[in-house]
C-alpha cells in the first residue's frame, strides 16, 4: 500500500471513530420539554426557556413553538434551574429540575399576567415608594395544621395512567418551603407551589400531584413519543399569597419532586368488585404500561390499559389476563386476575391480584361480563 493510500486510511479511521464517541454518549443525555399555557389554558408561543446549572459555561435558551410546546437540547445529567419568561407575563422559575441519565422529563408550565403599574411624571421631591402589593410568605418553621381526609376516598388516588385529553394542571410544586436543596419530598413535608389566591387556591384544597413519564420505544423521536402518567399522592393547600402557595404532603404513593403537575382531586370510594361475571376473550383489551414504565407487574401492582369509560369499562369491573398459545392464535393461557380500580374515557388502570406468571405488556384483558 502506497503512504498516501495509508495515510488516508487512518485519517478515515479517526473520523469515524470521532464520530462514534458523541453517539455513544447521546444514551447518557437528557432532555426536558413541555408545554407553557396562559392562565385560560391557551397556548403560550414565544415564551423564552432558560435553563441553568453550575457546570453549564452559558445558560441554554429554547423558545416555545406556535402551540406553547418546548423542548430543549440533549443536556448533561444535572440540577437544572428552569426559567419562563415572555413579556406582558409574571416570569417564572423553577429552580431544581433534576434531569437523570437518558430522561425526557416533561415540565409544562402556567404564566400569569404580570402586574400592570402606572407611570405617572411630577415635579418635585418624589414621594415615597408604596408598599409592595404582595406580602412574602411569613417564615413559618412548624408544619401546618391540615384537615383530614377520610382512608375510603384514598384508595383510587395512587397508579399510573394515560395522560387526560384535556389538561387540567392548575401549578406546579416549585420546591421544599424550608429546604431549597431538597430534591425529592414525602409525607409531611411543607412545599412551595407556583399559584396562588389570584388563581383560586384557598386554604384547605386538596390536590392531586402527577408526574407524566415516557412509555413505549423510548428511543423514538420526540414528536412520536407516547407518554404515561404517574401520581405521586395529594398535597392540602394551608396558606395562599396572591401568586403563590404552601401545601402539605398528606398522602403519598411515592415521591414528589420540584416540577410535578397538580390537578384537582376528585375524591372516589373505595372500588367494590363487582360479581366474577365470564371473560369475554373473543374481544381482549391491551396492557400498555405499567407504574413508571416499567414492564412487567405482579400481585397488588397496577397497570394500565388501552380501553375505558367509552368502551364500557367501568370501576369494579374485574377481567383475565390471558395470552396465545401460538402467535394470532391457538389455547388461551391464563396468566393471571384482578379488577379495574380507575377509568378515564379512553383508558383504565387495573389491579392485579392473582398471577401464575408475570404480566408484562401486550398481554390480553378480557372484561367479565
Amino acid at each position: 500500500m502506497h503512504a498516501s493510500a495509508r495515510t488516508f486510511a487512518v485519517i478515515a479511521l479517526i473520523v469515524i471513530l470521532a464520530g462514534a464517541v458523541p453517539s455513544a454518549r447521546q444514551g447518557e443525555q437528557a432532555r426536558l420539554t413541555g408545554r407553557v399555557t396562559d392562565g385560560s389554558g391557551g397556548a403560550l408561543p414565544g415564551v423564552t426557556v432558560t435553563l441553568s446549572a453550575p457546570r453549564l459555561s452559558r445558560p441554554v435558551v429554547v423558545v416555545t413553538d406556535q402551540v406553547g410546546q418546548y423542548q430543549s437540547p440533549p443536556l448533561t445529567p444535572d440540577t437544572y434551574a428552569v426559567t419562563f419568561t415572555m413579556s406582558g407575563f409574571a416570569t417564572r422559575t423553577n429552580p431544581a429540575v433534576v434531569l437523570r441519565p437518558g430522561e425526557v422529563f416533561v415540565l409544562d408550565r402556567q404564566l400569569s399576567l404580570a402586574s400592570v403599574t402606572e407611570t405617572v411624571t411630577v415635579t418635585g421631591a418624589a414621594p415615597p415608594p408604596p408598599p409592595a402589593a404582595t406580602e412574602p410568605l411569613p417564615p413559618v418553621r412548624q408544619r401546618p395544621q391540615t384537615v383530614p381526609i377520610q382512608k375510603v376516598f384514598l384508595a383510587s388516588v395512587c397508579g399510573p395512567d394515560k395522560p387526560a385529553d384535556l389538561d387540567v394542571t392548575v401549578g406546579h410544586i416549585v420546591g421544599h418551603r424550608d429546604d431549597p436543596r431538597r430534591e425529592l419530598f414525602g409525607p409531611g413535608d411543607v412545599l412551595l407551589l407556583d399559584v396562588g389566591a389570584e388563581m383560586g387556591m384557598a386554604a384547605g384544597q386538596n390536590f392531586v400531584v402527577r408526574r407524566r413519564f415516557r412509555t413505549g420505544d423510548k428511543g423514538a423521536l420526540l414528536k412520536n413519543a407516547t407518554f404515561g402518567e404517574h401520581t405521586a399522592g395529594l398535597v392540602q393547600v394551608v396558606q395562599t399569597t396572591a401568586e403563590s402557595a404552601v401545601a402539605v404532603v398528606v398522602y403519598a404513593c411515592s415521591e414528589f419532586m420540584a416540577g410535578d403537575s397538580l390537578e384537582p382531586f376528585d375524591p372516589q370510594l373505595v372500588t367494590s368488585a363487582q360479581s366474577p361475571g365470564e371473560p369475554q376473550f373473543d374481544d381482549p383489551a391491551h396492557i400498555v404500561f405499567g407504574e413508571l414504565g416499567r414492564e412487567i407487574a405482579g400481585p397488588k401492582q397496577l397497570m394500565v390499559i388501552d380501553r375505558g369509560l367509552n368502551q364500557g369499562v367501568v370501576r369494579g369491573q374485574r377481567f383475565t389476563v390471558f395470552r396465545r398459545a401460538v402467535a394470532g392464535g391457538g389455547p388461551i393461557v391464563r396468566v393471571g386476575d384482578g379488577v379495574i380500580v380507575a377509568v378515564r374515557p379512553q383508558s383504565a388502570t387495573i389491579q392485579i391480584e392473582r398471577v401464575s406468571d408475570a404480566v408484562v405488556v401486550g398481554d390480553l384483558v378480557a372484561m367479565h361480563k
